[in-house]
């Protein structure tokens, strides 16, 4: 073996390969750094993913995603919009794949509604991002949930909702959506409690 030939192999053993950093905008990115880049938690990046509701994780998907923004309520709206947060297990059914009606009834509960009086508005939430508006077309009767530890009667009510917008990918948010259609795509302000609670300021 020549001199340049034993020069040659040590530098392809010992100098780096040097790698373009460009970002290959259709490379899928794993979950755990989707997550952090969009500032929410893996687990429920992995839920959305398996909704169908984020189809691709890929560059513009999670840029989407991180500039989504938030849905909260302002102190002139009174009385505020109803948050219907959806716990449906993507085994059961995917909600991309829900037709309106089987989303409408997905929700209709009983639910324990919020004693503030609220508005017809209601949006529709799955881990937080808004994925339809509606409103309620009515109430049902109160139904016993159950009794807690000083004996009183919990009950709830079955809600009746109609769905006006949807959006069944969040990575594409519509760019010139009018009245309650701006929502969709964002998350949803909210605090802790049931599945049904007041969008907060």
């Amino acid at each position: 073996m020549t001199l340049e030939m034993t020069i040659r192999v040590w530098n392809d053993l010992l100098m780096p390969t040097v790698r373009s950093t460009k970002p290959n905008p259709d490379e899928q990115i794993p979950v755990a750094l989707a997550a952090r880049i969009a500032g929410i938690d893996r687990s429920s990046l992995a839920h959305l993913v398996d909704h169908g509701l984020v189809p691709r994780l890929d560059l513009e998907a999670v840029r989407a995603l991180a500039a989504s923004g938030e849905v909260a309520a302002k102190t002139t709206d009174a009385p505020g919009h109803l948050v219907i947060r959806m716990d449906v297990a993507p085994a059961v059914q995917r909600i991309a794949d829900m037709s309106d009606d089987e989303l409408s009834n997905g929700v209709e509960g009983p639910h324990r509604l919020p004693d503030s009086s609220a508005g017809p508005d209601v949006l529709l939430c799955v881990r937080s991002f808004v994925i339809a508006t509606g409103h309620l077309e009515g109430l049902g009767d109160p139904i016993p949930l159950r009794t807690d530890r000083r004996g009183r009667e919990i009950t709830g009510r079955a809600i009746s909702v109609t769905i006006d917008h949807r959006l069944s990918d969040l990575t594409s948010r519509p760019s010139k959506a009018v009245e309650n259609a701006r929502w969709l795509g964002r998350r949803a302000r909210v605090g802790t409690g049931g599945a049904v609670l007041p969008l907060q300021s």
